[in-house]
C-alpha cells in the first residue's frame, strides 16, 4: 500500500479518484488546494448521480472499458474506515485485472502529511482576537433558541477518585495541559468570574446560568450519564432540578458510551460498561421522568427535547426508541422529541429517519477530517510513546462545513462550534481543529447556523460548548481573552455586527 506523493501525482497524465465519500472528499480538497490540474482528474462513486460534483470535480459511474491503457494512470483508492478494506482490496483488483498497478490507497488527512513536533509551524491562532469585558445582551431575543452542550465533569465521584486518582475533576487534565507547538494556546485558564470552580457548589450554577442568559444562550443539554439504572456525574443536574429559581432551561443528552482509559491510551480497559439490559427502555424513561417534568425541561412543540450521543451503538435501536415513546406516555409525560447525534452515523445512512424525530451534529467536527489541508503532528511524550495530534485548520474547516450543509437536504439540527483542542485530555490520538483560529471566522461560523436555521423554519440550534474546557471548546470566560467569545456569539446569533 503506497501513500500519497505528489510526485507521483505529477508526473502521471491522468488520476482516478475512486469514492467520493469522506476520505475521496479530502483527496479532492488537497488537489484543489495545490491548485492540481482538474482536467486530469475523474472521479468515481457508485453513488455518482446523487453526488454529481464534490469540490468542483465531476463524479461520475465507475467504467473500467472507459480506461485508455495508453496512457499513465494513477489510481486513487479512497476508503475510510477498517470494515471497508475488504471492498476497496476488490477495487484494488479490478483495476490490475484491467491492467493498472499504479495504485495508492487513501484513508484520510493522516496521509497528506506528517510533521515532526518543533519542525512544525504556522501562524498563532486567536491573533485577531482581544481581550473584552462582559457585555450584557440581555435586552435581546434572539429569532433562535441557542442549546449549549453542557459537561458536569467538575465535581469529584468516588468513581473518578478510584478510576483517576483523588481529587479527580476536568479541571485536573485542564492545567496539566502544555503547548505542543510554537503559538499552541494551551494551557487554557478560566476567568475569575468564575475560577476553578466545582459544580456540587449550586452557587457556582447560579452564576454560569445568569451569564448564559444575557448573552442569549437560551439552555443547556446537560450530559446525562446513565448505565442501566447507575448514574455517574449527575450531581450538577439534581442541583439545577432542586433549585428552581435558577434562571435557565435544560434538557439532556443520554452519553450511551461505555467509559475506558482511552484518555491515556487504553481502549481496552474498561471502566463502567453500557450494557443496554432488557428493561432499560422503561427504567430510563422512569428515571428522567423527574426532569422532564420541570417547567424549564426544554420542549419543542410542547415534546420535551432528549438526544442520543452513540445511536449505532444501541442493540434494537427501533424497538428501543419505540418503548422510550410507548412508556413516557405510559407515565404522563406524553410525547418526546428524540433526536439522534451524527456521531458519527447520519439517521439516513443507519435507515433510521422514521424511528427519530431529526439530528443533531455534534460539534460538527467529523467534518474536520475533510477538510483538505492539515497535518499528523508526531512527538515523544515522557514515557516514550509516539504521541500523534491530528491538526486541521478552523477557516478550512468552515468552509468546507458551510460546503457540506449547502448540499445537504437541510433537515439537521445544525451545531456550531468554536475551537477545538483536546490535547489536554488526550496522551495519544489527540485533535487540533483550530489552528489559526479567527475570532472573525467565529462570528461567521455563529451567523451561518444562525441564518441556516431562521431560512429553514428551525426552533432550535447546538452550541459546542459551554463548558468542554479539557477539548478547549467553551463559551465561559477564560483568563486570557475574557467575554471575548461569548461576546462574538451574542452579536452573532443576533445579528449585530461584527464588534472585536
Amino acid at each position: 500500500m503506497r501513500k500519497l506523493d505528489d510526485d507521483r501525482l505529477n508526473k502521471c497524465d491522468k488520476v482516478i479518484v475512486y469514492g467520493a465519500g469522506a476520505a475521496g472528499s479530502t483527496f479532492l480538497r488537497y488537489l484543489s488546494r495545490v491548485g492540481y490540474d482538474k482536467n486530469k482528474v475523474v472521479v468515481w462513486d457508485i453513488k455518482w448521480k446523487k453526488i454529481g460534483k464534490r469540490y468542483g470535480f465531476l463524479v461520475s459511474e465507475p467504467n473500467f472499458e472507459w480506461i485508455n491503457t495508453d496512457e499513465n494512470i494513477l489510481v486513487v483508492i479512497a476508503f475510510m474506515g477498517s470494515e471497508n478494506m475488504p471492498l476497496a482490496n476488490k477495487i484494488q483488483q479490478n483495476f490490475i485485472e484491467a491492467g493498472y498497478n499504479n495504485i495508492i490507497f487513501f484513508s484520510d488527512i493522516y496521509d497528506l502529511k506528517i510533521m515532526i513536533e518543533g519542525d512544525f509551524e504556522c501562524a498563532a491562532g486567536y491573533a485577531d482576537c482581544k481581550y473584552q469585558d462582559d457585555v450584557d445582551f440581555s435586552d435581546m431575543e434572539p429569532p433562535v433558541k441557542a442549546i449549549a452542550f453542557y459537561l458536569p465533569q467538575f465535581h469529584e465521584i468516588p468513581e473518578n477518585d478510584e478510576w483517576w486518582g483523588k481529587g479527580f475533576t476536568e479541571w485536573t487534565n485542564v492545567k496539566k495541559a502544555r503547548p505542543r507547538y510554537k503559538g499552541h494556546y494551551q494551557p487554557r485558564e478560566p476567568h475569575e468570574d468564575l475560577g476553578y470552580y466545582d459544580l456540587s457548589d449550586v452557587e457556582v450554577m447560579r452564576k454560569q446560568a445568569k451569564i448564559a442568559r444575557k448573552h442569549g444562550v437560551y439552555g443547556w443539554s446537560m450530559y446525562y450519564y446513565w448505565f442501566s439504572g447507575k448514574t455517574l456525574l449527575a450531581k450538577p443536574i439534581d442541583l439545577l432540578l432542586e433549585n428552581k429559581d435558577i434562571d435557565i432551561n435544560f434538557c439532556l443528552t443520554w452519553c450511551n458510551h461505555t467509559w475506558t482509559k482511552s484518555w491515556v491510551g487504553d481502549n481496552q480497559q474498561e471502566l463502567i460498561r453500557c450494557e443496554y439490559r432488557e428493561d432499560d427502555p422503561e427504567k430510563f424513561i422512569d428515571d428522567i421522568k423527574k426532569y422532564m417534568e420541570d417547567e424549564r425541561y426544554i420542549k419543542i412543540n410542547g415534546k420535551p427535547l432528549i438526544t442520543i450521543y452513540f445511536t449505532h451503538e444501541i442493540p434494537n435501536v427501533r424497538d428501543f426508541i419505540g418503548r422510550w415513546r410507548k412508556r413516557a406516555l405510559e407515565v404522563g409525560i406524553g410525547e418526546i422529541m428524540v433526536l439522534s447525534i451524527i456521531r458519527p452515523y447520519t439517521l439516513a445512512e443507519l435507515g433510521l429517519q422514521d424511528c427519530f424525530d431529526g439530528e443533531t451534529e455534534f460539534g460538527s467536527w467529523q467534518y474536520a477530517i475533510h477538510s483538505g489541508r492539515g497535518a499528523r503532528l508526531a512527538s515523544k511524550s515522557d514515557e516514550n510513546v509516539l504521541v500523534a495530534t491530528l491538526l486541521t485548520y478552523y477557516s478550512d474547516f468552515l468552509e468546507c462545513y458551510k460546503e457540506i450543509i449547502n448540499l445537504s437536504d437541510h433537515s439537521a439540527y445544525l451545531c456550531c462550534p468554536g475551537g477545538f483542542d483536546n490535547t489536554p485530555r488526550y496522551k495519544t490520538n489527540s485533535s487540533i481543529h483550530d489552528l489559526e483560529f479567527s475570532i472573525k471566522d467565529y462570528y461567521d461560523m455563529v451567523r451561518f447556523v444562525t441564518e441556516e436555521a431562521i431560512s429553514y423554519n428551525k426552533e432550535i440550534m447546538f452550541v459546542f460548548a459551554w463548558n468542554e474546557w479539557a477539548e478547549s471548546a467553551y463559551l465561559e470566560p477564560d483568563k486570557r481573552f475574557g467575554y471575548a467569545l461569548l461576546n462574538t456569539f451574542s452579536r452573532a446569533i443576533n445579528g449585530l455586527p461584527f464588534e472585536n
